[in-house]
């Protein structure tokens, strides 16, 4: 099995002894024959590898339908979960908790390990507010500004969550937009977001035609492709939320062959800074260092400008603030961020009640009421409250496989079995699939499509003996092979 635990184990030994040999050992024959037979010695170079499966958590079927919501935001999120864009009809019990609260108005703190759905836990409380005030205050929606900032240590975490964006936001078929616009009115302005880190092209008080011509052939080359082999390819990227998501590629190149940064109506996502200075995206997704810039420099100051404007025009209005990976503002560089807050409320002439905090992080304590007053008491210094201010403090359900198991998977049939073919091309791996689980009892002969058998396997692999096994030893504790 090529990507096996033991084979990905073994060949990271074979390339780093190789290494050794060849850098320090090439030119002293007598040192490498000595070497050679102790080097792949266990404990002097390597340990025995270790399997860990990731802690799972209690999901609440139908959790969207039983959700304490309202009933045309219930809705909504049907009408999102039935189109597959990133919202679960039956998802975890603190995704549904975390919704529940943030459309009270609560701020949360989100405190689940990797893997356990953190990032729902803000996105689909960002959906529920632009909806919301979409559908509910029409006057108020038609106005710019940052309605949400989302808040990274990182770029490639940045790059990360704009991916998420196009896919659920901005999805190819517009099938966001249909529903947002069948739940708040058919008129209502399409939500627009904008990644502003280092990385957004391009830095400079105004546009240069050179660097307008180079992003040009860029997205071109990118957003148009020539061949068969390239079609493949941007297919793959599409799918994958790599590309950006405008309405009409074409015309914002001809835009920007002029230097004209001017995006369309019905674009999902503003790419360059010069849009979003001139076009107040509603996400803003940044990073503490270039936000730090934004509340400096002139030439961001019509982003903030729109946003105080949006916030004074009605007192119901408040900023969503999310800090993903928040355990990484411990110490000095937690005082730096809280600092930086004081200095957005002063930009915006806001108090700390006039913004809503998401916090999420897969290391936070909680064995006792000591470990939950820490996080509270860092949460308030984080998010500059000068009072006590309440957080919902959510760390999810480990889910109990104890009484689960149904099946057993006879040695035969596993011993039979080639492994390297479940890594296969996405064809060969179907077939191989239904040929190992089409023998099996618990199985739904209907299934006929990748995705669907894989569906089925993250929900049914516990009932058999083997992986009931496997899982029970290793979820949330690394054990050694």
């Amino acid at each position: 099995m090529p990507n096996g635990a033991t084979s990905v184990h073994k060949q990271l030994r074979t390339e780093l002894e190789d290494y050794i040999k060849s850098q320090y050992f090439g030119k002293s024959p007598l040192l490498l024959s000595a070497l050679s037979d102790h080097i792949d010695d266990e404990g002097l170079l390597y340990q025995k590898p270790f399997i860990e499966s990731s802690p799972a958590y209690v999901t609440v079927q139908n959790g969207i339908e039983t959700a304490s919501i309202e009933p045309w935001l219930k809705d909504y999120f049907l009408q999102l979960a039935e189109a597959g864009i990133g919202v679960f009809p039956s998802p975890f019990a603190h995704q549904i908790s975390a919704l529940e609260a943030a459309t009270r108005g609560e701020n949360l703190f989100v405190s689940t390990g990797t893997g356990s759905g953190k990032t729902e836990c803000f996105m689909w409380p960002l959906l529920a507010k632009m909806a919301d005030e979409a559908r509910n205050s029409k006057e108020s929606w038609a106005k710019r500004g940052v309605r949400t900032i989302v808040m990274y240590p990182m770029n490639a975490l940045v790059s990360d969550q704009v991916s998420r964006l196009r896919r659920m936001i901005g999805d190819p078929d517009k099938k966001f937009i249909k529903i947002f616009r069948n739940t708040c009115g058919d008129e209502v302005r399409r939500p627009q977001f904008g990644m502003y880190t280092g990385r957004t092209p391009y830095p400079g008080a105004q546009p240069s035609t050179e660097q307008d011509r180079k992003l040009e052939r860029t997205l071109a080359r990118m957003s148009f492709p020539q061949s068969d082999s390239e079609q493949e390819y941007f297919n793959h990227l599409l799918k994958e939320g790599k590309i950006p998501a405008k309405a009409d590629m074409h015309q914002f190149l001809q835009g920007l062959h002029e230097s004209r940064h001017i995006p369309n109506d019905e674009d999902a996502e503003l790419i360059t800074r010069f849009e979003m200075q001139q076009f107040c995206p509603d996400i803003l997704i940044t990073n503490y260092s270039m936000l730090e810039y934004m509340l400096l420099r002139p030439r961001e100051q019509k982003i903030w400008d729109d946003t105080r404007e949006w916030l004074a025009s009605n007192n119901e209005n408040k900023l969503l603030f999310v800090i993903d990976e928040a355990h990484m503002y411990r110490g000095s560089s937690g005082g730096e961020v809280a600092l930086l807050i004081r200095r957005l409320f002063h930009k915006l002439g806001i108090s700390r009640d006039r913004v809503q905090f998401i916090l999420t992080t897969a290391s936070m304590p909680n064995k006792n009421q000591q470990d939950v007053d820490s996080v509270m008491k860092f949460a308030n210094e984080l998010t500059a409250s000068d009072k006590a201010t309440r957080f919902c403090y959510l760390t999810g359900e480990r889910e109990v496989i104890d009484g689960q198991l149904k099946y057993d998977i006879p040695a035969k049939l596993l011993l039979s079995s080639d492994p390297s073919q479940f890594e296969d091309k996405d064809d060969l791996k179907l077939s191989a699939l239904l040929s190992f689980w089409r023998q099996l009892e618990g199985f739904d002969q209907n299934i006929n499509s990748l995705e669907a058998i894989c569906n089925w396997m993250y929900d049914n692999l516990v009932y058999y003996r083997p992986f009931h096994e496997l899982i029970k030893y290793c979820r949330g504790n690394a054990v050694s092979l």
